[in-house]
């Protein structure tokens, strides 16, 4: 019985998790949920003998355990309660990790994409019937961000409904008509309501999801066709057309995107202009990366996540910024998972974690690569390490390339 009521309850977290009614960072209704079947997967794992621990995250634990340490240290000299608050995100996101693992088994993944399917739904019809939240520029432009409090949450949360089903999708391997338009269908959705957030982040991973299926269906026809001429042809002919898209878009020296209507191709170009026109310093002062190499010592031993006041710029920072560029210097992390985890915990123990990372992109199964290659290189752009589904399609990944499918439909266990 009780088996049968922890995945509802994941269910119902996950689909909790897109309302956001307090600031981000605080606890959620979905949070509620996800720790009570953690909590209930821990009595059922008791009451069954199943297995517990497993040595695939023994990487992972060592990790916790150092940036556990190293933010301590720092709360001790600081007495800045925020440094444990990041220790607790880290704890809470090892606790996420070990009950997705848990309860993974092919029944358990039917249940959760039908999940991610209503919620890419629900979001849809959050926009049409204009009572979505919206991103407001101080210029006047506008981004969608759903029933959340900012847009790269949103496009985020949509771009891992769409990573989910595609793994699970390429899992089964099941390419009838129906699972084919089914899957491309949402697809379509969720590119379409990323587009309406407009976040360069996620069109990043976009860009690499569909640019890495391209190439495995280049390589796949080309190295078993008899006239491998052709395909060459072809693929010297898309990487044409692509460089004519990138010319086509590329923005003029008085580009000004305030005076575009402001759609997704414009914040691109935005992108583009500010990295051809300015200088690395801008690019760190837009991701509130510049202490990368203000202060590169943390890059050895980390600095400790959280109390971001001590890294306010000094000296006439501002002076090195290209004009127009300079407008605050905001107080919060680094926006990019490996960088700002780098720098708060220095090189050891991201190491650790980077190696736990690799080898579950090494395991995944060719096919469902695309997925997982696309939110690492997402997550260069963005901090996405205490959203859950940034862990869950990871250990998806690992597990796929790991059991088989007997094993999937016996709710098997990765073991190594």
């Amino acid at each position: 019985m009780l088996e049968q009521i922890i995945p509802t309850i994941f269910y119902i977290a996950i689909f909790t998790k897109q309302f956001y009614l307090f600031p981000s960072g605080s606890i959620g209704l979905a949070d509620l949920f996800f720790a009570a079947a953690g909590i209930l997967t821990i009595c059922a794992a008791f009451r069954s003998g199943a297995k517990m621990l497993y040595r695939e995250d023994i990487p992972w634990a060592v990790f916790l355990v150092f940036a556990a340490v190293i933010n301590g240290i720092y709360f001790i000299k600081t007495a800045e309660k925020n440094l444990l608050l990041h220790s607790l995100y880290w704890f809470y996101s090892a606790f996420l990790i070990w009950t997705f693992r848990a309860l993974y088994s092919d029944r358990f993944m039917g249940g959760l994409c039908q999940v991610c399917r209503l919620n890419i739904l629900f979001q849809l019809l959050v926009l049409f019937s204009g009572r979505g939240r919206y991103f407001h520029e101080s210029w006047g432009g506008t981004r969608f961000m759903g029933t959340f409090n900012d847009p790269n949450q949103f496009a985020f949360f949509i771009f891992t409904m769409m990573l989910v089903l595609f793994m699970e999708y390429r899992r089964k391997g099941i390419y009838t008509v129906k699972t084919r338009a089914l899957f491309w269908g949402m697809c379509l959705l969720c590119v379409f309501l990323i587009g309406k957030a407009k976040s360069t982040g996620m069109f990043v991973g976009l860009l690499v999801f569909f640019a890495v299926l391209l190439w495995q269906f280049f390589w796949d026809r080309c190295r078993h066709s008899k006239r491998k001429i052709y395909w060459w042809i072809g693929g010297a002919a898309s990487v044409a057309a692509l460089a004519l898209v990138v010319y086509l878009i590329w923005p003029g020296a008085d580009f000004d995107v305030s005076r575009t209507d402001y759609t997704i191709v414009s914040r691109i170009q935005q992108k583009i202009w500010k990295l051809a026109n300015g200088n690395l310093y801008d690019l760190l002062y837009d991701r509130s990366a510049e202490r990368l190499i203000l202060e590169p010592q943390y890059l050895l031993y980390g600095a400790g996540e959280g109390y971001f006041e001590r890294f306010i710029p000094q000296n006439g920072f501002e002076y090195l910024l290209s004009p127009g560029v300079f407008d605050v210097f905001h107080v919060n992390e680094i926006h990019s998972s490996f960088f700002d985890v780098w720098f708060s915990y220095g090189l050891i123990p991201t190491g650790f974690l980077v190696y736990w990372i690799i080898r579950k992109v090494v395991r995944c199964e060719r096919a469902q690569r695309a997925a997982v290659l696309a939110l690492l290189a997402e997550s260069f752009t963005l901090m996405n390490c205490r959203q859950p589904f940034f862990w869950f399609i990871l250990v998806m990944a690992g597990m796929s390339g790991m059991i088989g499918e007997s094993r999937c439909r016996s709710g098997g266990r990765e073991e190594e």
